[in-house]
């Protein structure tokens, strides 16, 4: 073939890759141009989440029987109504991963026996204790097991201290959203408190938080964090909100029922003031009957409750006093 025949094809294939590269171009969303870097200290861009846009069951996944959201509350595989009792139990996860088995054991079964039915924890953590995202997310599946075996569900916590961990966020919400999909008695908060300054600031915009929700698994009720920042953190299966911690948290816990007829789904008072041995004002409190009345307001206001005290963030059972204020605000739930 002569040279000039060679060069003006070889022109025309260039060409035609390049007009196919335009056009996969513009079928790219604006989050697809995002920098797919893992977020370490300091970074603020976002990184690049992989489609899809809607979410879908990985054909590798089956999804298991999890409860579902009907209206404002969860509703169990049986069709009868879920009465979310949870309470604060951060560590268990990284008892799994430092072998302790035997003690996320004995926590969950002494859960149970208080008539509980959920334990918040986490599965990566920095500040409170040191858990790796990766050892998280490979000893996940041994709690939620464990707290099969005591007919607990478990809310998982996938992004905590994202601001001191290097992490690929989108990477790591899928592994845990596939492992909680594997599961029934599991429910998925995307991130705790996505603003605060513990949180890389690519969580503080919801929007980010919307789109890593869109590549979880259908069927696993997901939350994106903590709705008292902005309202754009309501856009998951349920709510999850940190009531504001003042003097008076009857009157703070009845704005719970603003937000259900707002969103219309379930809300989960999750971090309300918790229980300790001393008082602390705006922190902790040791009153048994002002649990009792938060749990009645929390009650009142139609939300599912979670009991927060300073055991529970090291998940410890609870000192003398921690059981006495559980017991008052299980006594107001009735």
């Amino acid at each position: 073939m002569a040279p000039v025949q060679q060069s003006v094809r070889g022109t025309q294939r260039v060409r035609t890759i390049v007009h196919a590269l335009a056009a996969a171009l513009l079928l790219l969303s604006p989050a697809d141009f995002r920098l797919s870097s893992a977020l370490g200290p300091g970074n603020t861009a976002a990184p690049r989440i992989p489609r899809p846009a809607s979410r879908t069951t990985s054909p590798e996944i089956q999804s298991a029987d999890h409860l579902r959201v009907i209206g404002t509350h969860f509703v169990k595989p049986d069709g009868s109504r879920f009465q979310w009792r949870g309470i604060t139990a951060f560590r268990l996860v990284e008892f799994v991963a430092d072998a302790r088995e035997a003690e996320a054991d004995a926590y969950l079964k002494w859960a149970a026996s208080k008539k509980l039915t959920v334990v918040r924890v986490l599965v990566m953590a920095d500040m409170l204790f040191k858990l790796s995202p990766a050892d998280g997310v490979r000893s996940l599946p041994t709690l939620l097991e464990i707290a099969s075996r005591h007919g607990l569900y478990v809310e998982v916590v996938a992004l905590a201290d994202t601001a001191h961990i290097e992490i690929d966020i989108p990477a790591h919400v899928r592994a845990v959203g596939e492992i909680c999909d594997r599961f029934g008695n599991a429910l998925l908060e995307i991130a705790n408190e996505p603003v605060h300054p513990t949180q890389t600031r690519a969580l503080h915009d919801p929007a980010y938080l919307q789109q890593l929700a869109r590549m979880l698994p259908k069927g696993l009720p997901v939350s994106l964090g903590s709705v008292g920042e902005n309202d754009g953190y309501g856009a998951g299966d349920y709510l999850t909100w940190h009531a504001p911690r003042g003097p008076d948290q009857v009157r703070a816990l009845a704005q719970g029922a603003a937000l259900i007829r707002q969103f219309n789904k379930p809300v989960i008072s999750d971090e309300p003031i918790g229980a300790a041995d001393a008082a602390i004002p705006g922190r902790r409190d040791n009153s048994p009957d002002r649990f009792r009345a938060a749990a009645r307001a929390t009650r009142r206001a139609g939300m599912g409750a979670t009991f927060h005290y300073e055991g529970g963030l090291q998940a410890k059972l609870p000192s003398k006093i921690e059981l006495t204020c559980l017991n008052a605000w299980l006594g107001g739930l009735r």
